[in-house]
């Protein structure tokens, strides 16, 4: 007796398949170019900033995605501010110690010699000029101090509040010491004329104004340090 014939096996249904997941490098390229570089910045900073990050390699990979799509890295962004706030700095110092030398010497001789310490104006001028030199002199022996021993002479947090109150206190005395003394030489200029005395004040008084946009330009710098710090402790803080 024979045995019955096998039909064949039915043939297989036809699935799609599956496409393959994509590679873990790529995904995160193809999540950044969806981000704007601020963004992409902000993702960096939280992720290199952590130790278990570092160790799980995930630093590494945004570092990869924000060269790839060729930001410039924060390092280099945080180092030409630093430069810039140091050559603010030393062109505050400049301004202020000929601005302040050069009313002190304003001093004419004769039965009709005059003197800035007459006058309250100028005196105010020469007094926050000569803080405002003493300030930025001491930012940049602090920058020296760091640059040779690696030590900071005031430890953050206490500097970014030292630094934005300062910049922001000094400019404003600068601005209003230079308008006062600068409204007194025009109130003089207009009642008697223009001579040397005036003339070397209002060449202190200009400098001063000079002085007064580079403390500002500080002052703007020293705000975005230190709202930066602030947003990275926030940060920091959402992601614990």
């Amino acid at each position: 007796m024979s045995s019955p014939e096998r039909s064949p096996p039915p043939p297989p249904h036809n699935t799609p398949e599956r496409p393959e997941s994509p590679e873990p490098a790529v995904t995160a390229l193809a999540m950044a170019g969806q981000l704007s570089q601020d963004e992409l910045a902000d993702m960096v900073s939280v992720v290199d900033g952590g130790e278990d990050a570092r160790a799980a390699g995930y630093g590494r990979v945004s570092r990869k995605a924000e060269n790839g799509l060729g930001s410039v890295p924060w390092s280099l962004r945080r180092r030409a501010v630093m430069r810039a706030a140091l050559g603010l700095r030393v062109s505050a110092a400049l301004l202020c110690l000929v601005s302040f030398s050069v009313m002190i010497a304003d001093n004419t001789e004769g039965w009709a010699g005059d003197s800035f310490g007459r006058y309250s104006e100028y005196r105010c001028l020469v007094s926050v000029n000569a803080i405002a030199f003493g300030y930025s002199a001491f930012h940049i022996y602090a920058k020296v101090h760091h640059v040779i021993l690696k030590k900071y002479i005031i430890r953050s947090p206490i500097n970014y509040y030292f630094d934005l109150t300062m910049d922001q206190i000094l400019a404003y005395l600068l601005i209003a010491a230079s308008s006062v003394a600068a409204s007194r030489n025009d109130l003089w200029m207009s009642r008697f004329g223009s001579d040397e005395f005036m003339d070397m004040a209002n060449v202190s008084i200009a400098i001063s104004f000079l002085a007064f946009v580079a403390i500002a330009l500080s002052a703007l710098i020293s705000a975005h340090n230190f709202f930066r710090r602030s947003s990275g402790v926030t940060s920091q803080m959402e992601h614990l």
